[in-house]
């Protein structure tokens, strides 16, 4: 089997921490870490990562994880600030999979393109939010995607459009293990009144982010998807549950589908059973499954 030296050039290292690569601040250590710096770099690793029969993790900027305490087996690969380009060809966009989500809908508004805004506030990058179709404040990725490139599981070049593609409320279709490097989004110019008001409307969202939910590090966004016809914060306020506490994790007074992690003793585990506690309050007094957004990764 060939050696990684051989196949691959970039960052690379052992039992490395996660803990500061996501924004619960909580986690162990990856067996592996892999920072790739280009796309033809990714491809060959990825081979590499199925050849020797490693679990391989997508981590892109950690805004909607939890690492567990015990930290992740295998291969972690992080998309990050490498693949952060971004082109201008007409209406579209070619953006690099590490590109942040709220940093592509300000700077679409200063080229004066609109059908972004709608992510101002959005966590995290444009790879993680494509895998999760994310959305908020009435817009979604579905709506912009136009197409992709990356490389599949095995390694394989991979080209993907919209008839290759379904997307469903915050998941896409997106073969498990595949990741994107260039992502096409259509981000069409604007008319000067089209443009004051796209502006205002991300100012607005803006103001509405500040005033809804807990802001800086230590959450990871919303906790659970939304329930067909209801909020799954609404929910969870309605059965008590805003202010609760498991250890150093807590449920936010500003927003309930929002988890804190604060405190010098805070763990994972104590995340984990707090999304477990609500997962069984709100089955009990209100007769409804939450279905998690947050991705959890590793070893309790």
């Amino acid at each position: 089997m060939e050696s990684l030296a051989g196949v691959y050039d970039g960052p690379a290292q052992r039992d490395a921490p996660l803990a500061d690569k996501n924004n619960f601040r909580l986690g162990g250590p990856a067996d592996w870490l892999f920072t790739p710096e280009s796309h033809e770099q990714l491809g060959p690793l990825l081979a590499w990562i199925h050849d020797r029969g490693l679990p391989l993790t997508v981590l892109g900027e950690g805004t909607n994880v939890l690492i567990r305490d015990g930290g992740v087996r295998g291969a972690v690969v992080r998309i990050g600030k490498a693949f952060a380009g971004l082109e201008w060809r007409g209406e579209l966009a070619l953006c690099g999979a590490g590109l942040a989500s709220r940093s592509l809908s300000r700077r679409a508004l200063e080229e004066g393109r609109g059908g972004f805004e709608w992510a101002a506030a959005l966590p995290g990058n444009l790879g993680g939010a494509l895998r999760m179709n994310a959305g908020c404040f009435g817009g979604e990725m579905a709506d912009v995607f136009v197409s992709l490139c990356g490389w599949d599981r095995e390694g394989r070049p991979l080209a993907l459009d919209r008839d290759g593609i379904e997307f469903d409320y915050r998941r896409s279709s997106l073969p498990e293990g595949a990741i994107a490097t260039e992502i096409t989004l259509r981000l069409p110019p604007l008319d000067e009144d089209d443009r004051r008001a796209s502006e205002e409307r991300y100012r607005d969202i803006l103001r509405r982010r500040a005033d809804t939910q807990p802001a800086g590090r230590w959450t990871a966004g919303s906790t659970f998807k939304n329930p067909p016809g209801d909020h799954a914060g609404r929910l969870i306020e309605s059965c008590g549950l805003k202010g609760q506490r498991v250890g150093g994790a807590t449920v936010s007074k500003l927003h309930a589908n929002f988890l804190v992690a604060s405190g010098g003793d805070v763990t994972a585990r104590d995340v984990e059973t707090l999304i477990e506690l609500i997962e069984r309050e709100v089955a009990r007094q209100a007769g409804v499954r939450l279905e998690r957004e947050i991705r959890i990764y590793g070893e309790s």
